[in-house]
C-alpha cells in the first residue's frame, strides 16, 4: 500500500515553522512540519493534527497547495500552507520535542542558496508560496541533494491570505 505524508508550511508573518529532525530521512537537516497520514484521514485532517504534535501549535485550516512524488519510495506527498493570526505569540520557541528542535525560521534564512542545513526542495515549495504558483511535483532526489524537480501540472488558486 502507498504511503501518504504531509509537508506543513506555517507562516507567522515573514517566518516558516520549522523542524530540525533528530529522526531519518534527513537527520538533522532544516524541514517543515508534517508526517504520515492516519487510516482514514484526509491530508487537510493530517496537517492540522502533525502541526499540533510536533509544536503544539492548534491551527484553524489548512490549504493543500502541491501534491508530490519523489524517486526514494513510493510514498505520496501533500504540501499545505497555514498563517498564524498576526498577534500569534512565538516567545515558547525553539522547541526540544521527540521529533526534534522546532522554531520560527525566516523565509530568506530557508531558501538561502548557502544554507545546506534546509532540506533542498523547501526551496520549490517556498518560491511557489512566494509567488502565489502552485504546482505538483516529482522530486528526484540523489542521497540528501535535490537533482532535478519535474513539474507535474494542476495549478492550484488558494485563497487570498488575510493580511
Amino acid at each position: 500500500m502507498q504511503r501518504k505524508a504531509t509537508l506543513c508550511f506555517v507562516r507567522n508573518g515573514d517566518k516558516i515553522l520549522m523542524i530540525n529532525r533528530v529522526k531519518p530521512p534527513f537527520m538533522g537537516m532544516w524541514n517543515a512540519v508534517g508526517g504520515h497520514l492516519a487510516d482514514g484521514e484526509t491530508p487537510e485532517q493530517c496537517a492540522v493534527r502533525e502541526i499540533k504534535e510536533e509544536s503544539g501549535i492548534t491551527v484553524d485550516s489548512v490549504s493543500l497547495f502541491s501534491e508530490f512524488t519523489w524517486n526514494y519510495d513510493d510514498e505520496t506527498g501533500y504540501a499545505l500552507i497555514a498563517d498564524l493570526p498576526d498577534d500569534f505569540d512565538d516567545s515558547a520557541f525553539p522547541l526540544k520535542t521527540d521529533e526534534g528542535i522546532v522554531d520560527f525560521m525566516p523565509v530568506d534564512w530557508v531558501i538561502n542558496p548557502k544554507n545546506d542545513g534546509v532540506i533542498e526542495d523547501l526551496r520549490v515549495f517556498i518560491a511557489d508560496i512566494k509567488n502565489s504558483d502552485y504546482k505538483d511535483y516529482h522530486l528526484i532526489y540523489d542521497g540528501k541533494h535535490l537533482k532535478d524537480v519535474i513539474v507535474k501540472g494542476k495549478h492550484r488558486v488558494l485563497p487570498l491570505r488575510h493580511e
